[in-house]
């Protein structure tokens, strides 16, 4: 009876060990705020943040960006996007105006379980550079 009672708690004990190591591991999705802040290029050249990895794969879990700054001025758009590491967009693009709060897109299928980055540039075709910053993020829910 010892004996048996032995092997319960330890199978007990490596059950909270193995599935307690599982859930420390696993990443949940959540709606975060990373923080983002480059140069807009000239003649739309595409600028974009570091990687952010998007674990979903329901296209409907929504990204999301939020242009708190422009050095264009106030009021002023600039068109976000994600795209992947080899620069395919993986998602529509929003013309993101500053100081205007979050926008919200669907993303791809292509973007499921990758590293993504916010991809953006200028929505008018001129010689302008400026710097954008604010926060996004790659899933929202």
């Amino acid at each position: 009876m010892k004996a048996f009672k032995l092997k319960m708690v330890a199978a007990c004990l490596l059950s909270i060990v193995t599935f307690g190591a599982v859930g420390a591991n696993t990443a949940l999705a959540s709606n975060d705020n990373w923080g983002f802040n480059f140069i807009i290029q000239t003649h739309q050249a595409n600028s974009r943040s570091g990687p952010r990895y998007r674990q979903t794969t329901n296209v409907n879990n929504k990204w999301k960006v939020n242009m708190q700054s422009s050095g264009e001025g106030a009021r002023t758009v600039t068109t976000y996007w994600l795209e992947n590491a080899g620069g395919t967009n993986v998602s529509p693009s929003l013309n993101v105006k500053q100081g205007n709060g979050s926008y919200y897109s669907a993303a791809y299928s292509n973007a499921s379980k990758k590293n993504v980055y916010l991809t953006a540039q200028n929505n008018n075709y001129n010689s302008n550079q400026y710097r954008v910053s604010g926060f996004w993020d790659e899933e929202t829910n």
